[in-house]
């Protein structure tokens, strides 16, 4: 079994990020919260929608990365290249994040998307379309709150996803 065929799961894992983090985009962005949002200027709405499809031909190139075999080809660089896409996309996002004092952003808001809330020291319960998650562990020893942006959380899990995919399956 070559590479290309040894790493099946992996590019199957990574495809579905993939689509997650382009068509994820789409639904949170194009409705009243921001693309139609009455109160934002028609500038500003033609970025956002300028942004989310610009998501797609990236998509489409990333998908042609991962499932085109190219033969004699050292298959671990187009990996590599994926990766690169996305650690590019998580890191934009705390770059951003770490420049709103600049341009006066927010991740939300009021009336935008409700943030999730994690409940540190109460019974387990993280069931996946509740934004109510519970977790059984303390934080000093005291219960304790956390309330989490939804475009942060969003990239969380499939960071994480993505770490131990490479840990368990990449096989070079």
């Amino acid at each position: 079994m070559d590479l290309y065929e040894a790493n099946s799961f992996l590019r199957v894992i990574f495809t579905i990020i993939t689509i997650l983090l382009t068509v994820g985009p789409t639904v949170a962005d194009f409705n009243k919260t921001h693309a139609t949002h009455p109160k934002w200027i028609g500038h500003a709405r033609f970025h956002v929608v300028w942004q989310v499809l610009g998501f797609y031909p990236v998509a489409l190139i990333n998908l042609v990365i991962l499932w085109y075999h190219i033969p004699d080809f050292y298959y671990p660089y187009q990996i590599y290249l994926w990766l690169i896409w996305f650690f590019g996309f998580v890191f934009s996002f705390f770059l951003t994040v770490f420049f709103m004092p600049l341009f006066n952003g927010a991740l939300s808001d009021p009336g935008g998307r409700v943030p999730f809330k994690y409940t540190f020291g109460r019974k387990l319960k993280i069931l996946p379309f509740n934004k109510d998650k519970h977790l059984p562990f303390k934080i000093n020893n005291e219960i304790k709150v956390v309330y989490v942006d939804e475009n942060l959380h969003n990239l969380i899990l499939p960071t994480i996803i993505v770490v131990l995919t490479l840990i368990f399956f990449l096989q070079v």
